[in-house]
Formats: structure tokens, C-alpha cells, sequence
């Protein structure tokens, strides 16, 4: 007893005098050991460990067993170090970890100064973002840059990676980019490839080499490859050097470029001397694509778009999924946008290139639209004003023949918008519009067509809370709100005084024609109360509907109203959306189009399903759907099919096997297409760099919501 009480009190005054000693020199409790710097601004480096030392005339600090160190935002852990806490560098030896944000440096044996982040890192493996670099020495020179000799990289984080990229010296600029010298790719030890340099920024998504083999009905066997470079961290773009059995060899090259002053620049172009096999012809075809946007002022913007090809079936041919699909005739222009809060000018350039187009040439168009403005202070009167002028070619495809005039298009409009029991709007308007045209169709003399608008918009809101609860179907309800907002417009367009058989079709502003009438718009909300994963109530939207049409008070073709516009919206889950739009025939009593979009997707990522209907009265009835599920692990498997219920035909099919290889993804696809077009392709690509310079395959578009915020 008596041992045990000498014992506890010789404890005592030992744990006493080193509270002490720490007061005095500034080494905290507990296996802790910290510097306390003369200097308020400067922070300690803290040394924790199960057996710590320190040594006060070298202020030097000795740690073994779980040792952790910090310093800012730096750790450091390992088994043994040796930490001097003036010049704050430290030798770490025995699995050694520093990690800094999303870097981490991991060795044997690491020498490392904590306040300049430099150091000597042995046998050890350095990770920037997705890269790990790793050799017998690492040198960080800098906060910002290593250098490796006689390294290699990889995006694979095995201890034995799958691949390696072997270089004689790699510089790593962390956050920014990887650079390689001499450089030899091995897969599974096997040497497959050499270049003389390898760069590749580490935020860039895109692969630095893509080769995609496949087989296609037209075709025949091809290679399509390209090489990903970049001269800076603002210039880069792609090689590309294709072939085709069937067609021959196809090169390109792709140029992106970011500038300070002129903005973002994109250079395409794709050349080939082509020699179909089949037809037994050969020709020249090519292409040449340029994209510019460029912030002039915090207000101004200029965007540039050039498209010119050598023939109207040229990206049919080679960039359907990629281009044509989405725009089939793209434009050349110019513009400048000039925004401000109250009104916007701008002026538009638009140039045909290419004769095989019918195409609308502005030569120039000037826009002002001047937003809703209170005329006077003590009064609700506002004025808003649109004014155009253009003078305007069209010219047809392959043919000499122009249809010229030169237009000033002005609309004036003053409205009174009150806001009546804080329920119901009402905006009564009263505008003019006046278009001047150098020549009509059966004149060559100037004509002004006028017109008169007027109407009056309301509006009503109505809101109901419900105080329900349910976890039904797990659809995790906490209170609901109903939200009808019915809109009667009245609208009156004068009988324009020209009407538009007498004008050149040139684009909606010469359709103008005489209505009259009431436009109804009906629309209804169900918001709901959720919780979050912190047990946190968010609001969501669970389901909306919105109908539209137009009573029109004078007859136009024996018909009074005007199609019926529907839009459904359901999200009941996060995970599930449902779509559904309309258009309806009062005269007919019939659906003119009905498109109906489902899309579902696991939240774990196993499975995902899409379903969509087309129906266009008379035209077609189109049923889509892709799925993609995980049948085995590391194992997905995806089905695309686009089904014409006229005529009972498949416009489109698609198949494909996607296998997970840890660092690598692989995908072999059959395509089918208009029965007679067979695509087979393969790809083999890495997960860290998953974006293609090329479009391949189809999937299914995925609707979006329509609601305010979304």
C-alpha cells in the first residue's frame, strides 16, 4: 500500500514538473511536443507520438511509435522522425504519409521542410489529382513542382499498377499539369508504346492518346485515332488521323485556345482525299469549323461561329452523331451582344459560305429591345420597345436566285400592371408596330405595314398548406402545398396593313396576320416537405401541370380555338422523372403530337433506365428506351432501341458491354441503323479520362424539368 501511495505521489510530482517545464518552454501534454515561436503570426509544428523527446538546446523534437505531425494544413504521419522546430524541417522514416489538401506524398524515408514544402522523398509515390508519380528519389523543389529521375506515372493506385508511364524525368506541377520526357508506355510490364514527351493537365478530362477500332457497313474495317496535345495550359486541341478501308486516309486537327483578351477560340478542320471503293470515285472533302466568344466588356460579348465544307453530306457522312443530328446546316455569323439591366443592343452578321444551303444572309441586323421602363414616378405607366433593322438576302441552294429587301421593324408597347388584394395581377397594354420593306413581292416599291396591339394579362395565385405526413412507397412526405395560378390574357392584333402573301419569307416577323382573342393558362403545383440526410426540411417540387389555349374571337378557318398545350411533370423520388407534353386539335378532335419521357436511375449506380415516346400525327409514332444495368461485378451491360410503330420498323439499335478493369474501362458496340448501316466499335479507355474527341454511340436524352429554378 504504502509502495503503490509513494509511487502515485512520485507520478504526481513528475506529471507536475513537466506541466512546468511546458509552461516554461512551451511543450504541451500528453506525448505532445510543440514549438511556441517569438512570433505570434507564425504557427508551431506539433509533434505527437507514443514515445516523444525534446531537446532544448537544439530545439529538436524525437518521436517513435504513431507519430503525427502538423503544420497548417500539413500532416505527416509515420513511425520515427526528427523534427527541429526553428528551421521546421523534419527526417520521417518507416511508411511515411504527407498529405495537403487532395496531394499526398508517401516514401520509405522523407527529409522535408514543413514552412518552404520542399523536401527529399525516397522510394516514394507522389499523388496530384487523379496522377501518382513515383521513383527511388523525388526532389520537391517548390511548393508547387517535383522532380522525378528515372520515374514513371500512372492513374492507376495499386501498389503494383496495371500500366505505367516510364520517363527518364518527370515534373509534376501540382493542380496543374504532368510533363514527361522520353517516355515508354508499358500495360502489364509489356512495352506498347514511345514518345519523345508526355504532357496532359491534371483537371483535363480527355485521354492523351484515344484509338477506336470498329466496323462499319459503309466504311468497311476503320482505326479512328487521335492524339491530345497541349503547347499550354491555354492552347491545346487534338490530332487526328483516321482510316477507312472503304474511304481512305482522313486527317484533322483541332485548336483550343483561352485568351485573357480575346476569349475562348476553337479551330476545327478534317481533310481527306477520298476513294470509295464501292462507287469506284474519288474526290476531295473537308471541312473547316471556327468558334469564337470573346468577353469584350463585363457588358459586351462577341461570339464568331465559321462553318464551311466542301460538300452538303459531309458531316452526314462523318459526323453524324456528333453534329448533324444536332444541326444539321450550322451558320456563319457574327454578333455582338451588349446587355445592361434596362436594355440590350445588338448587332448580327450572317453570311452564307456554303451555296448548297438555302440560306438567309444578314447584311447586318441591328437590335434594340428596350425592357419594361416607368414613365413617370408617381404614376404605373411602363414602356418597353423593340426596334430591328436588317437587310436581308435569300438565297437558294444551287441556284443564282436572291430574294432581296432592306427592313426597319419598330414595336412600342405602354402598359399599366396593378397588383389588386395581393391576389389577382392585372396588365392592360396598348402597342403599335410598324415595318418598313424596300420592295414587296409584286413591287419593287417601299411599303410600310402597320399594326395595332392591345390586351390585358391577369393573373391569380391561390396556395393551400396541407399538414400531411407519409412514408408510403418511402415517398418521405412532411407537408404538402397546392399551388393554382389560372392566367386569362385577352390579346388584339390589328389586320396588318400588308399582309404576308404580298412579303418575302424571310423569318417570323413577315407572318404577321390579324388575331383576336382570349389565351387561358392553367397551371398547378404540388410542392412537398422533405428531410435530408441530416434530418434538415427542404422543399420540393412533386408534380406540375400546365394547360394552354387560345379562344379566338374571330374565325380562322371555322376554327375558334387554338391547339390545346399540355405539360405534366412527376419526381417522386429523386431518382425517378416523369415527362409528359401535348398538343391537341380542337378542329380535328385529335392528338397532333404526344411525347411522353421516363428516366430512372439506381442511386447506387447499378442500374439506370430511360423511355420515351414520339407521336406526330401522320408522320410517325416513335417509341425510344436505353438500359443499362450491372449483371456482374465490374460487368455493365446497355441497350438502345428506337422503334417506328409506322411501318413496324427499327430506325435504331444498339448493344453494348462495358467492363470495369479497376483503372481501365472497356466497351465493345454494335450499331444498327436504318437496317443497311452496321457500326461495330471497340474502345479501351482510363477511368480518370473518360471524355472522347469523338462522338460515338446513341443513348437516350434525358428529359428535363420545365419548372422555375430547375
Amino acid at each position: 500500500m504504502k509502495k503503490t501511495l509513494i509511487f502515485t505521489i512520485l507520478f504526481f510530482f513528475l506529471q507536475l514538473t513537466a506541466y512546468s517545464l511546458s509552461r516554461i518552454s512551451g511543450i504541451p501534454l500528453s506525448g505532445q511536443l510543440a514549438h511556441a515561436a517569438d512570433d505570434i503570426s507564425s504557427l508551431p509544428v506539433e509533434v505527437n507520438g507514443d514515445q516523444v523527446q525534446y531537446f532544448e538546446s537544439e530545439k529538436k523534437v524525437t518521436a517513435e511509435g504513431n507519430v503525427v505531425v502538423k503544420y497548417k494544413d500539413i500532416n505527416m504521419t509515420c513511425k520515427k522522425v526528427t523534427a527541429f522546430l526553428d528551421s521546421k524541417e523534419a527526417t520521417a522514416e518507416g511508411d511515411v504519409v504527407i498529405t495537403r489538401g487532395e496531394e499526398v506524398l508517401r516514401g520509405e524515408k522523407i527529409i522535408y521542410n514543413f514552412q518552404a514544402e520542399t523536401g527529399m522523398i525516397y522510394n516514394g509515390v507522389v499523388k496530384s489529382d487523379v496522377w501518382y508519380s513515383g521513383g527511388a528519389v523525388i526532389n520537391k523543389v517548390s511548393k508547387n513542382e517535383a522532380i522525378i529521375q528515372d520515374g514513371y506515372l500512372t492513374t492507376c493506385d495499386r501498389a503494383k499498377p496495371h500500366y505505367k508511364i516510364h520517363s527518364h524525368q518527370v515534373k509534376i506541377y501540382f493542380d496543374k499539369r504532368v510533363v514527361a520526357k522520353n517516355v515508354t508506355f508499358d500495360v502489364g510490364g509489356v512495352p506498347v508504346m514511345y514518345l519523345p514527351i508526355y504532357s496532359q493537365p491534371v483537371k483535363e478530362k480527355f485521354p492523351k492518346i484515344t484509338l477506336v477500332p470498329g466496323q462499319d457497313k459503309r466504311w468497311g474495317p476503320y482505326l479512328l485515332s487521335s492524339y491530345r496535345y497541349n503547347l499550354s495550359d491555354d492552347i491545346k486541341g487534338n490530332v487526328h488521323l483516321d482510316y477507312r478501308r472503304n474511304r481512305g486516309l482522313a486527317e484533322g486537327v483541332d485548336v483550343s485556345v483561352q485568351n485573357k483578351v480575346l476569349g475562348k477560340m476553337y479551330l476545327r478542320t478534317y481533310y481527306m482525299d477520298e476513294h470509295d471503293r464501292k462507287a469506284g470515285t474519288s474526290r476531295e472533302r473537308w471541312r473547316v469549323q471556327y468558334r469564337q466568344k470573346w468577353d469584350v466588356l463585363p457588358d459586351t460579348t462577341a461570339v464568331i461561329e465559321y462553318h464551311r465544307m466542301k460538300d452538303k453530306d459531309f458531316i452526314k457522312d462523318y459526323f453524324y452523331r456528333e453534329e448533324f443530328e444536332r444541326d444539321p446546316q450550322p451558320d456563319t455569323y457574327a454578333s455582338v451582344i451588349y446587355a445592361k439591366p434596362n436594355y440590350a443592343a445588338s448587332l448580327l452578321v450572317n453570311k452564307r459560305v456554303n451555296n448548297f444551303f438555302t440560306d438567309v444572309e444578314r447584311l447586318p441586323e441591328a437590335d434594340l429591345n428596350i425592357k419594361d421602363q416607368q414613365v413617370f414616378e408617381s404614376l404605373p405607366f411602363f414602356y418597353k420597345g423593340d426596334f430591328n433593322a436588317v437587310d436581308l438576302n435569300k438565297k437558294f441552294a444551287d441556284s443564282d436566285q436572291i430574294n432581296h429587301a432592306t427592313r426597319f421593324d419598330t414595336y412600342n408597347q405602354v402598359s399599366a400592371p396593378l397588383r389588386l388584394l395581393d391576389l389577382l395581377s392585372v396588365d392592360p397594354y396598348v402597342g403599335t408596330r410598324q415595318t418598313f420593306y424596300s420592295r414587296l413581292i409584286d413591287t419593287s416599291q417601299e411599303k410600310i405595314r402597320s399594326a395595332l396591339y392591345t390586351g390585358v394579362n391577369t393573373s391569380m395565385n391561390f396556395y393551400r398548406i396541407y399538414d400531411c405526413k407519409t412514408d408510403f412507397l418511402n415517398l418521405d412526405i412532411n407537408g404538402m402545398r397546392h399551388i393554382f395560378t389560372p392566367n386569362i390574357n385577352y390579346f388584339y392584333i390589328q389586320q396588318p396593313t400588308v399582309t404576308s402573301d404580298r412579303l418575302f419569307d424571310f423569318d417570323d416577323t413577315d407572318e404577321l396576320a390579324k388575331r383576336n382573342g382570349i389565351g387561358f393558362v392553367l397551371e398547378n403545383k404540388l410542392q412537398v416537405k422533405r428531410l435530408n440526410e441530416k434530418n434538415e426540411a427542404y422543399t420540393e417540387e412533386f408534380l406540375r401541370f400546365l394547360l394552354g389555349t387560345d379562344y379566338l374571337l374571330h374565325k380562322e378557318d371555322d376554327k375558334r380555338f387554338s391547339d390545346l398545350t399540355g405539360d405534366l411533370e412527376l419526381k417522386p423520388y429523386k431518382w425517378l422523372f416523369a415527362k409528359q407534353t401535348m398538343l391537341y386539335d380542337f378542329k380535328a378532335k385529335s392528338l397532333k403530337s404526344l411525347n411522353t419521357d421516363l428516366s430512372a436511375k439506381d442511386p447506387k449506380s447499378d442500374w439506370r433506365l430511360g423511355l420515351g415516346h414520339r407521336y406526330e400525327k401522320g408522320f410517325s409514332s416513335q417509341l425510344t428506351g436505353e438500359g443499362e444495368t450491372k449483371v456482374l461485378p465490374g460487368l455493365k451491360c446497355r441497350v438502345y432501341e428506337r422503334y417506328e410503330f409506322k411501318g413496324n420498323v427499327f430506325k435504331e439499335q444498339e448493344y453494348a458491354i462495358n467492363k470495369d478493369l479497376h483503372c481501365w474501362e472497356a466497351e465493345l458496340a454494335y450499331n444498327i441503323r436504318e437496317k443497311d448501316s452496321h457500326t461495330i466499335w471497340f474502345i479501351i479507355r482510363l477511368k480518370a479520362f473518360p471524355e472522347l474527341p469523338l462522338k460515338l454511340g446513341t443513348s437516350y436524352y434525358k428529359p428535363r424539368t420545365g419548372a422555375a429554378g430547375d
